[in-house]
Protein backbone atom coordinates (compact mmCIF):
# COMPACT_ATOMS: atom_id res chain seq x y z
CA UNK A 1 0.00 0.00 0.00
CA UNK A 2 1.39 3.28 -1.31
CA UNK A 3 1.17 6.78 -0.23
CA UNK A 4 2.79 8.94 -3.27
CA UNK A 5 4.02 12.06 -3.07
CA UNK A 6 5.96 14.63 -4.78
CA UNK A 7 8.26 17.45 -3.57
CA UNK A 8 6.78 20.94 -3.50
CA UNK A 9 8.32 24.35 -2.81
CA UNK A 10 6.94 26.82 -0.17
CA UNK A 11 6.19 29.90 -2.10
CA UNK A 12 4.42 31.47 0.71
CA UNK A 13 7.11 34.70 1.28
CA UNK A 14 5.82 35.09 5.11
CA UNK A 15 6.30 31.48 5.98
CA UNK A 16 9.32 30.85 7.74
CA UNK A 17 10.13 28.02 5.61
CA UNK A 18 9.66 29.88 2.35
CA UNK A 19 11.86 28.67 -0.25
CA UNK A 20 12.07 25.31 1.44
CA UNK A 21 10.60 21.80 -0.14
CA UNK A 22 7.95 19.69 1.42
CA UNK A 23 5.91 16.48 0.41
CA UNK A 24 2.85 16.70 -0.61
CA UNK A 25 0.58 13.74 -1.37
CA UNK A 26 -1.02 12.89 -4.80
CA UNK A 27 -3.96 11.60 -4.72
CA UNK A 28 -4.84 8.41 -7.14
CA UNK A 29 -8.48 9.49 -7.72
CA UNK A 30 -11.65 8.76 -5.99
CA UNK A 31 -13.66 6.27 -5.08
CA UNK A 32 -17.49 6.01 -5.38
CA UNK A 33 -19.67 4.11 -3.36
CA UNK A 34 -20.88 1.93 -5.88
CA UNK A 35 -17.06 0.98 -6.67
CA UNK A 36 -16.93 0.08 -2.54
CA UNK A 37 -20.35 -1.97 -3.12
CA UNK A 38 -19.19 -3.84 -5.95
CA UNK A 39 -15.43 -4.90 -3.80
CA UNK A 40 -17.53 -5.55 -0.82
CA UNK A 41 -19.37 -8.05 -2.71
CA UNK A 42 -16.93 -9.40 -4.51
CA UNK A 43 -15.16 -10.26 -0.93
CA UNK A 44 -18.48 -11.86 0.60
CA UNK A 45 -21.86 -13.28 0.00
CA UNK A 46 -23.73 -10.22 0.52
CA UNK A 47 -24.99 -8.24 -2.69
CA UNK A 48 -24.37 -4.44 -3.45
CA UNK A 49 -27.84 -4.02 -2.80
CA UNK A 50 -27.41 -4.94 0.65
CA UNK A 51 -24.28 -2.77 0.97
CA UNK A 52 -25.98 -0.19 -0.31
CA UNK A 53 -28.89 -0.60 2.07
CA UNK A 54 -26.68 -1.23 5.26
CA UNK A 55 -24.26 1.77 4.49
CA UNK A 56 -27.41 3.54 3.71
CA UNK A 57 -29.00 2.93 7.31
CA UNK A 58 -25.60 3.37 8.84
CA UNK A 59 -25.30 6.74 7.57
CA UNK A 60 -28.68 7.75 8.54
CA UNK A 61 -27.90 6.27 12.05
CA UNK A 62 -24.85 8.12 12.58
CA UNK A 63 -26.32 11.17 11.31
CA UNK A 64 -29.14 10.79 14.14
CA UNK A 65 -26.35 10.24 16.75
CA UNK A 66 -23.82 12.95 16.34
CA UNK A 67 -27.17 15.29 15.54
CA UNK A 68 -27.78 14.62 19.24
CA UNK A 69 -24.37 15.15 20.71
CA UNK A 70 -22.94 11.64 20.48
CA UNK A 71 -19.47 10.60 19.96
CA UNK A 72 -20.05 7.70 17.43
CA UNK A 73 -17.39 5.06 18.36
CA UNK A 74 -16.88 2.70 14.87
CA UNK A 75 -14.10 0.34 17.04
CA UNK A 76 -11.39 -0.08 14.24
CA UNK A 77 -12.40 3.01 11.95
CA UNK A 78 -12.56 5.14 14.51
CA UNK A 79 -14.66 7.98 16.27
CA UNK A 80 -17.10 10.94 14.68
CA UNK A 81 -18.50 13.62 16.37
CA UNK A 82 -19.82 16.81 15.98
CA UNK A 83 -18.38 20.33 17.13
CA UNK A 84 -19.40 23.37 16.97
CA UNK A 85 -17.32 26.77 15.87
CA UNK A 86 -17.45 30.26 17.30
CA UNK A 87 -15.88 33.48 18.03
CA UNK A 88 -14.10 34.64 20.89
CA UNK A 89 -16.50 36.86 23.67
CA UNK A 90 -14.75 38.71 26.47
CA UNK A 91 -17.10 38.02 28.35
CA UNK A 92 -19.21 35.01 29.02
CA UNK A 93 -22.42 37.03 29.79
CA UNK A 94 -21.91 38.74 26.11
CA UNK A 95 -22.16 35.44 24.38
CA UNK A 96 -25.24 34.97 22.12
CA UNK A 97 -25.85 31.54 20.15
CA UNK A 98 -27.58 33.60 17.40
CA UNK A 99 -24.40 35.61 16.97
CA UNK A 100 -21.47 33.99 18.37
CA UNK A 101 -21.79 30.41 17.31
CA UNK A 102 -20.57 30.23 13.24
CA UNK A 103 -21.32 26.80 12.08
CA UNK A 104 -20.37 23.09 13.30
CA UNK A 105 -17.73 20.78 12.05
CA UNK A 106 -17.48 16.84 11.89
CA UNK A 107 -14.47 15.95 13.30
CA UNK A 108 -12.70 11.59 12.85
CA UNK A 109 -10.89 10.34 14.91
CA UNK A 110 -8.82 7.36 13.74
CA UNK A 111 -8.77 4.55 15.91
CA UNK A 112 -5.47 4.27 18.00
CA UNK A 113 -3.60 2.32 20.42
CA UNK A 114 -1.09 4.19 22.78
CA UNK A 115 2.13 2.84 22.54
CA UNK A 116 3.43 1.44 26.42
CA UNK A 117 6.69 3.09 28.12
CA UNK A 118 8.42 -0.10 27.51
CA UNK A 119 8.15 0.93 23.46
CA UNK A 120 10.79 3.09 24.15
CA UNK A 121 11.24 6.09 21.85
CA UNK A 122 7.82 5.73 20.98
CA UNK A 123 6.19 5.12 24.08
CA UNK A 124 2.79 7.71 24.48
CA UNK A 125 2.98 8.34 20.58
CA UNK A 126 -0.65 6.45 19.42
CA UNK A 127 -0.38 3.90 16.63
CA UNK A 128 -3.44 4.26 14.10
CA UNK A 129 -4.75 1.13 12.57
CA UNK A 130 -5.51 2.91 9.31
CA UNK A 131 -2.01 4.11 9.40
CA UNK A 132 -0.46 0.83 9.85
CA UNK A 133 1.63 -1.14 6.06
CA UNK A 134 1.50 2.39 4.56
CA UNK A 135 4.53 3.11 2.53
CA UNK A 136 5.62 6.68 1.03
CA UNK A 137 6.47 6.46 -2.48
CA UNK A 138 8.27 9.60 -4.67
CA UNK A 139 6.24 10.23 -8.19
CA UNK A 140 7.92 12.26 -10.48
CA UNK A 141 7.33 15.73 -10.61
CA UNK A 142 8.27 18.97 -13.15
CA UNK A 143 8.68 20.74 -9.27
CA UNK A 144 11.47 18.53 -8.21
CA UNK A 145 14.45 20.50 -7.52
Amino acid sequence: MAIHYRLVQNKIKTDKNYGKYYAHTVKQGEISLEEIEKMIETNCSAKASDVRLVLRELFDTIKHYMQYGYVVNLNEMGKLSISVKSVCVDDPKEFRSDRHITGFKCNYTPHGKRYKPSDGALAGHIRRGLLTECEAVEESSKEKP
